[in-house]
């Protein structure tokens, strides 16, 4: 069961993701990596969230199964249950292994921001 102050750790990141004044990620050029971290070098806060996310309260170990595109449709997101949302934030967090930039795709794309907003929500119930 995931505990009020473990949502708090993570929805006290909302206004620090979406600060205009940091770079989410920055990459070393076409052509160029780093062979240890590959292609994007996310900002210390970007790769300190999804430390977080990564922990075994907030991971779902079916949500291959368990997501759809859906989920993060319109108006989904701010309808979804905590159980929904751990299956969302774990394909917002392994997909990256998968697809280099993803991170920066579920930043950017307002995803984090809907769970975000929608954790508060529910922590407030």
């Amino acid at each position: 069961m995931i505990t009020k102050k473990e949502i708090k750790e993570l929805t006290d990141f909302l206004p620090l993701l979406y600060d205009k004044k940091i770079k989410v990620s920055k990459s070393p050029g076409r052509g160029k990596t780093d062979l240890l971290c590959g292609f994007y070098d996310y900002h210390p806060i970007v790769n300190t969230f999804f430390e977080l996310v990564s922990q075994e309260h907030w991971k779902d170990y079916k949500y291959v199964d368990n997501f759809s595109e859906e989920m993060v449709g319109p108006g989904k997101i701010e309808e979804a249950s905590i159980n929904q949302l751990k299956t969302i934030i774990t394909w917002c967090d392994r997909t990256e292994r998968f697809f280099e930039g993803h991170w920066e795709y579920v930043i950017a794309s307002d995803i984090i921001k809907r769970v975000l907003k929608r954790l508060i929500q529910l922590n407030k119930g």
